[in-house]
């Protein structure tokens, strides 16, 4: 495989400068390959045949990033496990992937259920540690080898089989080719880098890898590994890990979701602590304007948003270029397609092209990653510039008798009103208009409950009646994935309560 092959060639250039961080120890490229091999050899001696799958638990330790490495190198597909998930959750999920083989940190193999459900699936069990100097790779004790139940079958040709983060409804999982892959990390290097793609070579200025290995994570750490960067691997996001690290390692990148961006804010860390900065790239959920806007006044780095899916990658961001143009008259913007992509809006009920620049459904084209055009439940518009706008998603849309509220748009206004951390629109059930909207509002800490009244009559200076909530609840924490994303069933139980 290509990517094997790279790997290989980046892990030989200087194997003794370091390739990985975590909670204070640093590991060589040497090290990294070597635990990488060893686990590679594990998987034989369990008796995994060629281009066979294996259930990958993500977790954001050093021994997952050496499994993903090792897989890599063995040609075996990466099946994302999310151990973040809950335990039945998962459990039902392994009984019904039927991996052959499932590898994960002893964290993931104490959840309850997961060493049970591996036995009934047949699956052999690798237990990977690896922290500070000391290194384990171990069949799990009753799962040492392959068992003869039937199991998923091969995946020659395929790198990664990525899981989506369940929001709206159960994950889903999109296997990725290593042609599409290796397209991914070719583009993601020259954005990374700003110049075009030469031979491997390694990078001094380490990757910060914060967001979770289960979803975006992954590709950071691939990225990292093509790019010959040394990664910088948090647990999770932590204030005051994370400015040290920008301190320390002064990067010009930074890969952050919307609420890290928020967290940032909310801490008032000093603008001198981020001057290393050049741009920080979000996606994965919307970016309040107003946030934007102020973030980018008081710290001076443009804050370029992207729009993509588990099931296609990316396929619209923003250039430092576009920002520096047309920041302020395309606020709210997503960003142009990507190279390889194209775009277009469909109306819902005639099928037909929209070409004026109104709301409908999108539908996105991805050279090596979709076979003609997908349809997605994101209503967007683009405009006569080719930036994209996502509205919300269709099937998150609530219809208040006849007229259609979007929640986002709801949203960003109340989250102007003072003492708003966060806010939320979900639209529950109404006998005589079928549906209305009820907002959740998580505070700021320390903030007293507002009056409901005073935050509706806040609304209604700023939104048409129907688009008002019917009622505000108040949250400590809005319920979120832990890739930070809002969990749509939990809003609704809260918004019902």
């Amino acid at each position: 495989m290509q990517l094997a092959k790279r790997l290989q060639t980046i892990f030989a250039i200087n194997p003794q400068s370091w390739a990985l961080e975590f909670e204070g120890h640093r590991w060589s490229w040497e090290e990294l390959s070597g635990v990488a091999l060893t686990i590679a050899a594990a998987l034989r001696a369990a008796g995994l045949k060629e281009h066979d799958v294996v259930g990958w638990a993500a977790q954001n330790v050093p021994s997952s990033v050496a499994s993903l490495t090792g897989l890599v190198l063995s040609g075996h597909c990466a099946c994302v496990l999310n151990p973040h998930m809950a335990p039945q959750v998962l459990a039902d999920e392994i009984r019904t992937q039927r991996f052959p083989l499932i590898i994960g940190d002893p964290q993931f193999w104490a959840i309850p259920g997961v060493v049970e459900a591996a036995r009934a699936s047949g699956s052999a069990g690798i237990v990977a540690s690896w922290s500070g100097l000391t290194t384990s790779i171990e069949p799990y004790p009753g799962l040492e080898f392959v068992g003869p139940e039937s199991h998923r079958d091969p995946m020659p040709g395929f790198v990664i089989e990525r899981v989506s983060s369940g929001t709206t409804g159960p994950p889903k999982r999109t296997p990725q080719r290593e042609e599409a892959v290796l397209a991914s990390l070719s583009l993601g290097q020259r954005k990374e880098a700003g110049v075009d793609e030469g031979p491997p070579r390694l990078s001094q200025s380490p990757a910060l890898v914060i967001r979770p290995l289960a979803h975006s994570g992954s590709f950071a750490v691939l990225l990292a590994l093509y790019s010959g960067r040394p990664i910088s691997l948090h647990e999770k996001f932590d204030i005051e890990r994370t400015v040290d690290a920008i301190g320390r390692y002064r990067p010009k990148v930074l890969s952050l979701v919307p609420a890290m961006i928020r967290m940032i804010w909310d801490a008032q860390v000093p603008p001198e602590l981020l001057s290393s900065l050049i741009a920080i790239r979000t996606g994965t959920a919307p970016l309040d304007s107003d946030l934007q806007q102020a973030f980018e006044d008081k710290y001076g780095v443009p804050i370029l948003c992207d729009y993509g899916a588990t099931e296609f990658g990316g396929v619209a961001g923003w250039s430092l270029a576009d920002h520096k143009r047309y920041s302020r008259e395309k606020r709210g913007s997503a960003g142009r397609p990507i190279v390889g992509a194209q775009i277009r809006v469909m109306d819902p009920v005639t099928g037909e092209q929209i070409l004026d620049g109104s709301v409908g459904l999108l539908e996105v084209q991805v050279d090596k990653k979709t076979t003609g055009w997908v349809g997605t439940n994101d209503l967007a518009r683009i405009d006569e510039d080719g930036f994209l706008f996502i509205h919300g998603r269709a099937d998150d849309a609530i219809v208040r008798g006849g007229f259609k509220v979007l929640p986002e748009e709801v949203a960003n206004v109340l989250r102007r009103f003072p003492g708003v951390e966060d806010a939320a629109v979900v639209g529950v059930p109404d006998a005589r208009l079928g549906h209305v909207p009820v907002a959740v509002i998580e505070l700021r800490d320390g903030e007293r409950v507002p009056d409901e009244g005073a935050v509706k009559a806040f609304a209604r200076e700023h939104l048409t009646p129907y688009q008002v909530p019917v009622a505000v609840k108040f949250v400590d924490k809005l319920p979120r994935t832990v890739s930070m994303k809002i969990i749509r069933s939990e809003l609704l139980a809260l918004a019902m309560n």
